[in-house]
């Protein structure tokens, strides 16, 4: 019995001793810090990101196409043998009867159809780079919207936590009043309820931090167990108010938003394919070149064949290639009334939540702030009770964290003004 006890022992000290070698290298791993202002992390992410760089395959696809479509059928090989003898010893075998040759063909295509083709996959080429154009377009607002979200999450994780250490403040002026006998037993209970349920609070946002972090972090690229990002900035040092000229915005979007230009490079694919639509209505021609040898005789000679046009002309594809371009017009007008529409609803939405924001801060916010100074300074003075200052500080951070929601709309309403206008960047 005391063996196996022993045994025991010996088996569980062996075993915390095997959790603590493989723990301590990981815990002890320290992470790579990296900065990122708002506009570092988006041309980070334009050259790191791996959807980006998923999305950048299907320009190579594209390329392999092109390839494909610029070559020539292979010539082809016939070897004709009719007669040949089975048994050569036999009474009934005629060698004159042996009869076999070759013959040796190419596709003649007509219509210039490999040009068409080369024309269309170059079409094509350029659809896909400006769809590929568009996804970075894409990530910028992405990465853009998730670090804004992040430096929110930030402000609200600071303000708990600002708000955790003035109740741990008051916390330990309440114990020294409390052994002074000049609050009592209930007040300071109340005020270290107060404490711990800020303490969660902060907990909370630190969380919600955390996690939003660890996103850009994926964003970006990089492997948040390897690396940790400090966001320089804040809310309020991105806040500015832009001079919008609608017109002029509206004019650059459609000379370089990729999406519009994709739509109309599609009008030239469709006419493109237009084209080697009808090119391929033209059957091409097949030419044979002809070695044959029968009865002891060699004899060469020269045929052609190709498909009569009679019932099929290829009507379906030309006319599908013909409604498709028509789709794609359409397609392109209906983007244009929708970036008009959406610059008119941004325009205005950043007019308004500007001016909410300068209201915000120069009187709730302002008036807050100061009402919780006076209240903070009355209550450790005794000049006002535990209520009324944690009902002051409750009003303080609705209107603050009010504000820095506010703050959060109005930077991504400039970030989408942004977007429809199209970003300026270089395609990596």
């Amino acid at each position: 019995m005391k063996r196996s006890k022993h045994k025991s022992n010996l088996t569980l000290v062996w075993f915390f001793f095997v959790c603590i070698s493989v723990v301590l290298p990981v815990s002890s791993k320290e992470k790579t810090k990296k900065e990122f202002s708002f506009d570092q992390a988006i041309q980070f992410a334009l050259k790191n990101n791996k959807q980006v760089a998923i999305a950048k395959y299907e320009i190579e696809f594209s390329k392999a196409d092109r390839i494909t479509a610029g070559l020539r059928p292979n010539p082809f090989l016939n070897i004709v043998a009719d007669v040949l003898p089975f048994n050569p010893n036999s009474k009934q075998f005629d060698p004159n009867r042996n009869q076999y040759g070759v013959s040796l063909g190419f596709v003649y295509e007509t219509e210039n159809k490999r040009e068409e083709r080369i024309n269309v996959a170059n079409k094509k080429l350029k659809m896909e780079e400006l769809i590929f154009l568009e996804s970075l377009r894409k990530t910028s607002l992405g990465t853009g919207n998730l670090f804004i979200a992040t430096l929110a999450a930030r402000e609200r994780y600071l303000l708990a936590e600002e708000n955790y250490k003035n109740l741990v403040n008051i916390v330990e002026i309440n114990k020294i009043r409390f052994k002074k006998e000049d609050i009592s037993k209930l007040e300071l209970l109340r005020s270290e309820v107060a404490q711990d349920q800020y303490a969660v609070a902060k907990v909370s946002a630190q969380v919600d931090y955390l996690k939003l972090k660890n996103e850009l972090i994926v964003v970006l690229g990089l492997n948040p167990a390897d690396i940790d990002i400090v966001l320089s900035g804040n809310l309020d040092s991105l806040k500015l108010f832009p001079l919008i000229d609608s017109e002029k915005l509206l004019k650059l979007a459609t000379l370089g938003r990729p999406d519009y230009l994709a739509l109309v490079n599609a009008e030239d694919v469709a006419l493109a394919n237009f084209k080697l639509q009808k090119a391929n209505a033209v059957p091409n021609v097949n030419i044979l070149f002809d070695s044959l040898v029968q009865q002891n005789q060699y004899m060469y000679g020269m045929s052609v064949n190709m498909e009569l046009p009679v019932f099929s002309r290829n009507q379906g594809e030309i006319a599908k290639s013909q409604s498709t371009r028509d789709q794609a017009a359409l397609f392109r007008e209906e983007l244009y009334l929708n970036l008009a529409k959406e610059m008119a609803i941004t325009e205005e939405e950043l007019k308004v939540r500007f001016e909410a924001l300068e209201q915000m801060r120069q009187i709730s916010l302002l008036k807050s702030q100061q009402a919780v100074k006076i209240v903070e300074l009355a209550y450790k003075g005794g000049g006002s009770t535990l209520l009324e200052f944690l009902d002051t500080t409750r009003s303080y951070n609705e209107t603050r964290l009010k504000y820095i929601d506010a703050l959060v709309e109005y930077e991504r309403a400039l970030l989408n003004l942004k977007y429809i206008a199209g970003f300026d960047y270089e395609q990596s």
